[in-house]
């Protein structure tokens, strides 16, 4: 029995520490990206009407052809403004309702018509209201070109007298998917 209890007591001499807990910790990092359409646009032609006579009016469609000789005016063409896009884009545009003579402040009655082409100087396809309209990437992701064709009404006064009657017509395109 001596025995017995000698060799407990040395195996106790020998038993391991009692284990420590080892301590956790723990982190996250978030990955993110931010996607973004590729979105830019520039004026490639300005709406001219030409030389007209006085009193006279003139209309250039926006769903037409060709940027010259419109209306048998020369001098005359579609606006146009290429917008280079990679998503589906919503355009709103501030459409003034006359052309005014800076030098004496006369005024032309005028309207705006807008379309969209694939092509510059491509015939159109007519947006319903030049005010508020969209058109679709045909490859979303691909950065395109669309063209927004930009025609009108003049409507002549002969009171409004001569000289050169401008405006502008802003234009505001937001990437949309």
């Amino acid at each position: 029995m001596k025995k017995i209890a000698l060799s407990l007591a040395a195996l106790s001499l020998f038993v391991a520490p009692a284990a420590v807990s080892a301590q956790t910790a723990s982190a996250t990092v978030n990955a993110s990206a931010t996607v973004q359409a590729s979105l830019t646009a520039s004026t490639t032609h300005q709406l001219k009407f030409g030389t007209l006579s006085m009193g006279s009016s003139s209309t250039l469609a926006s769903s037409g052809a060709s940027q010259a000789a419109l209306s048998g005016l020369s001098t005359a063409g579609l606006g146009q403004i290429q917008v280079g896009h990679n998503s589906n884009v919503n355009v709103t545009t501030t459409v003034p309702t006359v052309l005014t003579n800076s030098t004496s402040g006369q005024t032309l009655g005028f309207s705006a018509s807008c379309a969209t082409a694939s092509t510059s100087g491509g015939t159109g396809a007519a947006a319903a209201s030049c005010a508020s309209f969209s058109f679709s990437a045909a490859a979303p992701g691909t950065v395109q070109s669309t063209y927004v064709l930009v025609g009108g009404t003049v409507t002549g006064n002969a009171a409004s007298g001569v000289g050169i009657f401008s405006a502008d017509i802003d234009f505001t395109f937001t990437a949309a998917n």
